[in-house]
């Protein structure tokens, strides 16, 4: 992978004023270093992708961020910790990227907070954590599409992201399990995983891939369980009234990101059934281990060319990080961005059929890997 950077995309901080106090709230199980390592943003953190070979952080505040504030103190937490993900970016363009927060209790005001990070602290994009455990309410609801067309009319991606469950979905969940099991199921051992990929499935159920085609959706953690059910999705799922197979939005609108404290064959699976294009490193940090991303990327037995594009290659055209700002991706005729706008995608139709092929031949190639 000579002269390809090594980006990750899911790589996360914390302002002191959205910070739990010590000892308190859902990361308190984590300790005192992780709670250290989310509140810097210089040499620390620095150092210690230097000694595991990550060229660039996307980072981005770890949830629920300021989507569980509403009004006027949403706005303000949120402008707050843009300002100071801005300011390190500035102070490491090299090193730094950064993910917007969002206070979608109030989508019109996330659009225009979304707007100002892009345009005036160059931001790349913004991460919104599942909004079921912020906001009671998933993106396909109507109150979100002018975030959603903002996302479109920058032309910059959504990285969706889980949330800690409500405390109605705890008590009907999870009720009765010892607390620090409970708490494991509820977030990353399973619960947060199963609600995000239950998220992207309603938004490609009820067409708001369809209804805004030019967005680009990052989802993490090798696909919040997706990949591995997408065959059985396409065969279950109703699609009379959906442009494309579900599948056919995998090939579309969205990217995964491979995203910390996984095996290599949870990765494998990942890229066998979605394809390198499709996949992007990530880390999670500090809650997965640089040292340890760094040596699962390593051991990834493709070609070199694929691997490059998974460490950083793909990163560079989604996020418009490379020498080539934008991503050619395949997007209908007329959405935002299309005929010939700088740094758009070039036209491509992906009709059905197309579609549903390249998946079937992924699908073959995989269960053949298998055997």
């Amino acid at each position: 992978m000579a002269g390809v950077r090594t980006i990750a995309l899911e790589e996360h901080f914390w302002t002191p004023e959205l910070a739990a106090p010590p000892g308190t709230g859902p990361l308190a199980m984590w300790g005192q270093r992780v709670d250290d390592q989310l509140r810097d943003l210089g040499q620390a953190r620095l150092a210690d992708m230097d000694a595991n070979g990550i060229d660039l952080q996307v980072i981005s505040h770890v949830a629920p961020a300021a989507q569980g504030l509403a009004g006027a103190e949403g706005i303000t937490r949120a402008r707050e910790a843009n300002d100071r993900l801005a300011a390190a970016v500035r102070a490491h363009p090299q090193r730094f990227a950064g993910f917007a927060t969002l206070p979608t209790a109030d989508p019109r005001a996330a659009a225009d907070e979304l707007q100002r990070a892009v345009r005036d602290l160059g931001l790349i994009g913004a991460l919104v954590n599942s909004t079921l455990g912020s906001n009671g309410i998933f993106l396909d609801d109507a109150s979100f599409a002018p975030l959603l067309e903002r996302f479109e009319q920058l032309d910059v991606p959504l990285y969706l992201h889980p949330a800690p469950p409500s405390a109605a979905l705890r008590e009907a969940l999870y009720h009765g399990l010892p607390p620090a099991v409970a708490g494991r199921l509820a977030t990353g051992a399973w619960g947060w995983h199963a609600e995000a990929g239950l998220h992207v499935l309603r938004m490609v159920a009820t067409g708001v891939f369809d209804r805004h085609p030019g967005l680009r959706l990052i989802v993490g953690h090798c696909g919040e369980m997706l990949p591995f059910m997408l065959a059985r999705i396409d065969a279950m799922l109703p699609q009379d009234k959906l442009a494309l197979a579900p599948s056919g939005y995998f090939l579309r609108n969205i990217w995964v990101t491979t995203s910390g404290l996984f095996s290599l064959p949870p990765v494998l699976c990942t890229v066998q059934v979605l394809g390198v294009d499709r996949v992007m490193f990530s880390v999670d940090y500090p809650f997965g281990d640089n040292a340890a991303g760094r040596a699962m990327l390593d051991a990834l037995p493709l070609a070199p060319a694929d691997k490059a594009k998974i460490a950083g290659g793909n990163a560079e055209q989604v996020l418009g990080l490379g020498d080539q700002p934008g991503l050619a991706w395949p997007r209908r005729p007329g959405a935002p961005g299309e005929a010939g706008a700088p740094g758009g995608p070039v036209e491509r139709d992906l009709s059905h059929d197309d579609v549903v092929k390249k998946f079937c031949i992924r699908q073959a190639i995989y269960g053949t890997m298998m055997l």
